[in-house]
């Protein structure tokens, strides 16, 4: 989901029956958060967007006091956490006080203690914000694992690179959802983008705004990307003018979420699910 921070993390509440909604209804699982929200808790695990753990507290006793909250049998509750040090590689980590780790390792540790009871379904807010990329390459893993071993995930980010790996992504903008389906699906409804590189990029874009002052032109890095309802017509203008418009390439490529989402704010042509 993305990239509407506020609108996401509210929902994954509502979701979890942490905050009740102003008005209509969801089912979590088959069962009406209004009505079975302590059975809707029993099912469903659910890690915040901050560490929220007890850092004056082991990695074993965050988990202990969590196999409690969720009165998690003594006998399932050791071997339960066996299991998750074990899928965080946290097991030699396990007597070190929660706030001696890393951001990395904080972030496992919170997921781990969400999987104490054994969830069908799992619940994420923005759970790699501010995490080194290698940490979050690491936490990905997990979460396939997870999803290999049948586990539903529901994750709530604003990477929408991130977004690209989830069977089916909802974007939300202004507390709305306006399209939700496949990562194919959803870039196969829109133009592919024209990118260019020039030496001067801003003359270069200013140049393109002067000959097309309706482009929508976006700086990506050491490029350009151009947003048109018709980018095979204007990949042929552009490269045409190329010498004159002071460009070293233009090419055309597949889109990405992320030019999903920037398409269908910009209108371009893009229906959005309201």
């Amino acid at each position: 989901m993305g990239p509407d921070g506020a609108g996401k993390s509210t929902l994954i509440k509502i979701l979890c029956t942490i905050l009740l909604p102003d008005e209509g209804d969801a089912l979590v699982m088959g069962l009406n958060l209004r009505q079975k929200a302590e059975k809707i808790r029993e099912l469903i695990g659910y890690m915040p967007q901050r560490f929220s753990l007890y850092e004056d507290l082991t990695v074993e006793e965050n988990l202990d006091f969590y196999g409690e909250i969720f009165s998690v049998p003594l006998e399932a509750k050791s071997r339960r956490k066996e299991e998750v040090l074990k899928f965080s590689r946290l097991t030699r980590f396990f007597k070190k006080k929660a706030d001696t780790l890393s951001g990395g390792m904080k972030q496992k540790l919170a997921l781990s203690c969400a999987l104490m009871h054994s969830p069908s379904l799992l619940f994420l807010d923005e759970p790699t914000t501010g995490v080194d990329p290698i940490s979050r390459r690491e936490f990905w893993a997990l979460l396939f694992k997870l999803r290999r071993e049948g586990t539903t995930v529901f994750i709530a980010t604003p990477y929408l690179e991130e977004a690209e790996r989830a069977n089916r992504v909802a974007f939300m903008d202004g507390g709305r959802l306006i399209a939700c389906d496949t990562p194919e699906a959803m870039k196969a409804k829109v133009p592919e983008v024209v990118i260019v590189s020039a030496e001067r990029l801003n003359e270069a874009k200013r140049a393109l705004k002067m000959r097309y002052p309706d482009l929508n032109i976006t700086v990506y890095g050491p490029f350009l990307k151009i947003y048109h309802p018709h980018p095979q017509i204007l990949f042929k203008e552009i490269s045409d003018s190329r010498p004159q418009l002071g460009l070293k390439e233009v090419k055309i490529t597949s889109p990405t979420l992320e030019d999903v989402f920037l398409q269908m704010e910009l209108g371009n042509g893009v229906r959005r699910q309201d």
